[in-house]
């Protein structure tokens, strides 16, 4: 089974274009990430949703015919936006945080002292980077390398897709651990 990951879709949201600089509109987000779901998403292909998914009730019924089977790691939007029996139609697994081939999988970036050696992938922040001290000067602090944000605001920015494979993830964790 091929395994996507992906963050902060926000398909439907109306003002998405405000914080999203490749798009110039919601349904052009909600077009874009459709176009990519077509060319990308098989009917063996998990994909891995780390919240914000749908912020639209009018999306719902599309977004249930996707194929593939769809997980969620519940973001901050998903139940404000939606009912949980919604989200229950829509994803096959549903989850606050769980871990995941070695990641811990989250919406937020979790707390350093509970990474415990594992390295954490999240959305949330959407271009933002978590630094590795928090308190320091921004010009002057390092990214913290445990983190890896996957929200479609760097993804697609540096790669081109709103999804990253699992083999991705392995990659950027390797490369991580050599610095």
């Amino acid at each position: 089974m091929n395994i996507l990951l992906t963050a902060d879709p926000h398909l439907g949201h109306k003002n998405i274009a405000k914080f999203r600089t490749y798009v110039d509109s919601s349904e052009q987000n909600t077009e874009l990430f459709m176009d990519e779901w077509e060319t990308r998403v098989t009917k063996r292909t998990r994909v891995i949703f780390l919240g914000d998914v749908v912020f639209d009730r009018d999306l719902i019924e599309p977004f249930k015919k996707l194929r593939g089977e769809k997980v969620l790691v519940a973001g901050n939007h998903d139940h404000e936006k939606l009912k949980t029996r919604d989200l229950a139609e829509m994803f096959i697994e549903i989850y606050g945080i769980t871990k995941y081939k070695k990641f811990w999988l989250s919406h937020a970036p979790i707390h350093p002292y509970e990474l415990r050696g594992s390295m954490n992938v999240h959305g949330h922040v959407h271009d933002k980077t978590i630094l590795k001290y928090p308190r320091c000067w921004p010009m002057a602090n390092p990214a913290d390398l445990n983190y890896i944000n996957i929200s479609q605001d760097v993804i697609y920015k540096e790669t081109g897709s709103i999804f990253v494979s699992l083999d991705q993830l392995r990659e950027i964790a390797a490369i991580r651990k050599r610095k």
